[in-house]
């Protein structure tokens, strides 16, 4: 890097900031002013430490009197640079010119807008700049970021600065610093924020905001906050990040707010209750499903593996009983509104057509059920008493006590066999389901709207936990028999199949929208009636038609599961369709009960024997040009006699293949050799496969998939080729010895030779050398014939002394 080692020139700033009399507005219009603010240019640090700069440079963050061009730069200008970090302008803002920081905070003082009512004329808008304030919200998260304690400090000092936060909630920015300043409670400077924020009625003025008779925008910003705070509170995700159970988490699920929320969500006289119901409803899933109590019960976590429970989880889940006993109270309202919801359309338009609506409403309370008997099965809230789990982190342990005695005189009598068996608070929700006929109702929304796939989830995630629940202990039972006997669901499970048939019989007709599920919940009624026979299905086959149950369960259901169960692209394809031998016959009906697995292992089975069999045939020379196809679908019986087998001649109508004439080379021609009876061309040891049945028949079988020969027949085949390869080996290792003297030629004239050539190569015929059985005896040659293509050294030698002079004779002839 050159600038450190001097080979830069000069940035502007350096060239201005020496100038005595530069002030902050010059130094603000220079393009390369962050850039030298992110290098921490000391000259640049030094000019905006000054106490008039830095007044001026926190002015600028928040004034709302600016002109012109600088309204919109140097408040962005002003926060950017204090967005760097430098740590000497922090430390100067915090902790050496404190009037500084309540000059910043003291933007929060600005008038507030009112809490909007629901219905009412918008005003003149009254409350913060969204751009300024998202600059002030920016600057002070710097600061609680590097100057922690002495932040949190100052803010907490003051008791209204909580109020002034919860004033200008609805500015999205605040809602965050708000939010910011509450994940001050991980870190150890920050311990106690928490406790802070919460003695101050922060959670009080958040459920306010859901009044009924206010706005939307106010009950989405009480939901939205409420909400991450229950998030960054979570116990039931080990590995994320939490600041575990807190005072606002216990206070939220105490009976006093949970009764004022459900007051405000069932209030059905308010002019936006709906919209107070649908976020009330938000906050209580969120709550119920980050604070899962069956977490403790984790095997994994009880010391399997070397470490202690209480080193792994943070804190022990909140317990929901005091939630769960106040909307379990109220479960016959909610219920009311599934079958009288005050806001919904009479239909909607979508690709279907004209379909009835659901609402948005009745599909947030299904879920508040489904999420309520999750709660319920919790096993926190399924070991203790009704009266025991009430209230078991009350802060006041004398409001506990009278709470156990009021509940005492209400409790419900068990329905357990055992009278001394104590009634839990999820037995309690179940009896109110049971009582108030929660679950037939879903099950007829789930029926009437076959189009709304988030309401069969939700349904059929409520059946899935009821069918898999115990029978012998709880009310889990009495769930059971209220859906079958008052719900019918057998009834319109066989309807909506016929429904669904008639649909798809259609011209470009489609299957219902819930007949995915259905076949999901069809699989778990069958387990309950062959798990539970005498306690389920004896109490309910008076009063559901189990006739009509058998005969789907044998048709419509076994053939739908039989056709999910087979493989996405089909059974593989049989290339011999014609021909299926028995052996696949009894294969195929062993492999229905063991599926696509079983085929592919025959398939390996097979191509494994076909590979060892080639490395046979390749060992005697022979030519395997034809390979085997769909070892899949033909078998072979080792037990099977040959007489037995069809052998299909596939050679039939095709032709031996002629061969071709051609000429060989050959030994140096003596003029007086007859010509006639040569037959080089031939070549013996080429086996005409055509012309052999038995290799035709053993081609036909490798078509077929035959994989066993006769092993005697094969035996001796294999010895008369092997003793005919040899003969023809030992006639080409005679014929290699011959050609190794072609380097000597014929003597004699060449004009008589070439004319004995030209006669010979005229008299041969060659249908006779193609048919010559083998090749005519050589002569004998004398040495007298013959003439050395090639002298000796000797010769050679003497043959260049006869042309070379003395090295004497030379160097004097120089």
């Amino acid at each position: 890097m050159f600038w450190r080692f001097g080979f830069h020139n000069p940035s502007v700033i350096d060239t201005l900031l020496d100038r005595g009399d530069v002030k902050l507005d010059e130094v603000l219009e220079e393009e390369d002013l962050l850039q030298e603010a992110k290098s921490h240019n000391q000259k640049l640090v030094d000019f905006l430490v000054k106490p008039d700069n830095l007044c001026l440079l926190i002015h600028y963050i928040t004034a709302p009197d600016l002109e012109g061009n600088k309204r919109l730069k140097y408040p962005f200008l002003a926060s950017e640079i204090m967005a760097c970090e430098i740590p000497q302008i922090l430390d100067a803002v915090v902790l050496e010119h404190r009037p500084l920081l309540e000059s910043l905070w003291a933007y929060l003082d600005r008038p507030a807008a009112p809490r909007r009512r629901f219905g009412a004329s918008d005003e003149t808008e009254v409350g913060l700049d969204s751009m300024q304030a998202s600059y002030f919200c920016k600057v002070i998260s710097i600061l609680m970021a590097k100057q922690t304690a002495e932040m949190l400090k100052f803010i907490t000092a003051k008791p209204e600065n909580i109020k002034k936060l919860l004033a200008h909630l609805q500015t999205s920015s605040i809602m965050d610093l708000l939010l910011t300043l509450i994940r001050m409670e991980e870190l150890e400077e920050g311990k106690g924020i928490i406790q802070w924020l919460n003695d101050y009625g922060l959670l009080e003025d958040l459920i306010d905001r859901l009044d009924p008779y206010l706005d939307d925008d106010e009950h989405s910003i009480a939901q939205q906050c409420i909400c991450e705070i229950i998030r960054m509170s979570q116990t039931s995700v080990q590995d994320s990040p939490s600041i575990g159970v807190n005072d606002i988490i216990i206070k939220l699920k105490s009976q006093p707010v949970m009764k004022k929320l459900t007051m405000f969500m069932l209030n059905t006289e308010a002019p936006n209750s709906t919209s107070a119901l649908i976020n009330g409803i938000t906050i209580i899933i969120d709550l119920i499903r980050h604070n899962n109590s069956d977490v403790e019960n984790d095997s994994s976590l009880n010391g399997n593996y070397g470490c202690q429970t209480s080193q792994i989880m943070r804190d022990m889940p909140v317990s929901l009983a005091d939630m769960l006993k106040v909307l379990s109270d109220h479960v016959g309202d909610f219920n009311q509104l599934l079958l009288d919801p005050k806001s919904i359309k009479k239909s909607v338009s979508n690709a279907m057509g004209e379909q009835a609506s659901l609402g948005f409403e009745r599909l947030r309370i299904c879920e508040l059920f489904a999420e309520l008997l999750h709660c319920s099965n919790m096993s926190n809230l399924n070991t203790t008493a009704l009266n025991e789990s009430l209230t078991p982190e009350s802060p006041n342990p004398d409001q506990t006590q009278k709470s156990d005695e009021n509940t005492k005189d209400d409790k419900p009598k068990p329905a357990h066999d055992n009278d001394d068996d104590l009634f839990s608070i999820g037995d309690y929700l179940k009896q109110k389901y049971v009582e108030h006929k929660v679950m037939p109702i879903c099950v007829d929304l789930f029926f009437s709207f076959p189009w709304n796939n988030v309401l069969h989830y939700v349904v059929y995630d409520m059946l899935h936990q009821v069918f898999n629940g115990r029978v012998d202990k709880g009310l889990n039972r009495s769930l059971i028999i209220s859906i079958l006997k008052d719900g019918q669901l057998t009834d319109w499970i066989i309807k909506a199949q016929k429904l669904n048939d008639i649909e798809s019989a259609k011209r470009k007709g489609t299957r219902l929208g819930y007949m995915g599920h259905l076949t999901f919940i069809s699989d778990e009624i069958v387990k309950v009636f062959e798990g539970y026979p005498e306690s389920i299905l004896n109490t309910v086959k008076d009063d559901i038609d189990l006739d009509a149950w058998n005969k789907y369960c044998s048709g419509e259901l076994r053939d739908t599961k039989e056709r999910d169960r087979l493989p996405l692209g089909g059974a593989r394809p049989n290339d011999d369709p014609d021909h299926i031998s028995d052996d696949d016959e009894e294969g195929d009906e062993e492999d229905d009960s063991r599926g696509v697995p079983s085929q592919f292992s025959r398939y390996l089975v097979h191509h494994v024997s076909q590979e060892k069999l080639t490395e046979e045939y390749a060992e005697e020379g022979t030519d395997r040009w034809i390979n085997t196809r769909d070892s899949n679908d033909n078998k072979i019986d080792e037990e099977e006699p040959e007489s037995n087998k069809i052998i299909t001649d596939w050679t039939r109508g095709f032709q031996q293949f002629p061969h071709t004439n051609t000429l060989h080379r050959t030994q140096s021609h003596h003029p007086g050799d007859n010509y006639e009876d040569e037959d080089e061309d031939v070549d013996d040891d080429e086996y005409d496969h055509l012309a052999d049945t038995t290799e035709r028949q053993r081609r036909a079988n490798i078509r077929r998939g035959i994989t066993v020969l006769a092993t005697a027949e094969v035996k001796k085949q294999q010895q008369q080729q092997k003793e005919q390869q040899l003969k023809l080996q030992q006639q080409k290792e005679a014929e290699q010895q011959d050609n190794e003297d072609f380097g000597d030629f014929v003597s004699g004239s060449e004009v008589d030779l070439n004319k004995t050539m030209v006669s010979g190569l005229k008299d041969i015929d060659l249908s006779q050398v193609v048919q010559s059985p083998l090749p005519p005896p050589l002569p004998t040659w004398n040495d007298q014939h013959y003439v050395r293509a090639v002298k000796t050294k000797e010769e050679e030698r003497g043959k260049i002394k006869d042309f070379c002079l003395d090295d004497e004779e030379q160097e004097g002839e120089i």
